[in-house]
């Protein structure tokens, strides 16, 4: 299949960022340490106290705004044009200066803390993933060496975490997948498998993830947000010719049915919970056309997530559409 191009006008309107073609800004400090605090005020986790969570957005952000300004970049590099090499040379000047740095293996204070290390290493493996033909073999195996370290770091939080298992044990499985693509470890794809078998062993026979169940009226969101990394990590799996999606009897289409089933209409959710339901929205659902790729069934189960326009979750990677557009999953 030939390799699509996005029009440079397209281009601009799905990057909308600080021009590429300005000097690369010097890279932000490596923070080694992480901070967060929870924002829920319900048992079901799904009442959110604005004040808490914009206390939490805060302490997060010198994590969000360096990986989305590294994926934005490296879907520069993506997309092709006359920006990429520019683009390319920066993301991987800031990635380079994080490792030297030892960024996010500091002192992790908090459960939410550890939640946002491991959507930040998920977000910069993936843009890593476009980086990587750009990188010189000593940058790499500075930014290998340091993204397994953090991998290696989540795994070994949630080896010991006595929380239930639920989308963020699926979020790490995303993580350490993407950076065992990157960095050819062999044994860290292992620990990736196990823990998406893991994540298919919940799914129950309706579709469902009880852990998600459990989120009143944020059941159906919840059951999409866990489902993005796991349909992330199967798309990882075809890279390397392996079809996850068949696994168990391909019972990860069991929760990609009832999902996008709730999406069109939420009444089971709602008849399940008792409550009515919130729906997700924009780059979150942009799982849905790489899925759609994987057969015609599969397609038929998701039509109607697949809008036009940009999709973009950086947490996925960053810009879906381009990602399928390019086929940055594309058996290699």
């Amino acid at each position: 299949m030939p390799k699509l191009t996005l029009a440079p006008m397209l281009a601009c309107l799905l990057f909308a960022a600080p021009a590429q073609s300005a000097p690369c800004p010097a890279p932000p400090a490596a923070l080694g340490d992480m901070q967060g605090n929870g924002y829920y005020t319900d048992k079901n986790y799904s009442i959110v106290d604005p004040v808490l969570k914009a206390r939490n957005e805060a302490a997060a952000k010198p994590f969000t705004d360096f990986a989305d300004q590294v994926s934005r970049r490296a879907d520069l590099v993506l997309a092709g044009g006359p920006e990429a090499a520019a683009a390319g040379a920066c993301a991987l000047q800031w990635l380079q200066a994080w490792a030297e740095g030892r960024a996010m293996l500091g002192q992790i204070a908090t459960s939410q803390a550890q939640y946002l290390r491991k959507w930040t290493l998920a977000s910069l493996s993936l843009a890593y993933l476009k980086l990587r033909p750009q990188a010189s073999e000593a940058q790499h195996n500075q930014i290998a060496a340091w993204l397994r370290e953090v991998a290696k770091a989540a795994l070994d939080h949630i080896g010991h975490s006595k929380a239930a298992r639920n989308n963020h044990v699926y979020w790490v499985g995303l993580a350490v997948m993407a950076t065992a693509e990157v960095s050819e470890d062999a044994a860290l794809r292992d620990q990736a498998r196990r823990l998406f078998e893991e994540a298919l062993s919940d799914i129950r026979d309706d579709g469902s993830l009880p852990q998600e169940m459990a989120r009143a009226g944020k059941a159906l969101a919840y059951h999409n947000y866990a489902l993005a990394p796991l349909v992330l990590i199967a798309e990882l799996a075809a890279r390397r010719g392996e079809d996850w999606y068949s696994l168990q009897g391909a019972r990860l289409d069991r929760l990609v049915e009832r999902t996008a089933a709730g999406i069109a209409d939420p009444a089971w959710f709602v008849t399940q919970t008792g409550v009515s339901q919130e729906l997700p929205r924009g780059g979150i659902t942009g799982w849905a056309l790489l899925y759609a790729d994987r057969g015609e069934a599969r397609r038929q189960r998701v039509a109607h997530l697949l809008v036009a326009g940009p999709l973009r979750n950086v947490t996925l990677g960053g810009e879906l559409q381009l990602m399928r557009a390019q086929r940055l999953f594309a058996t290699r």
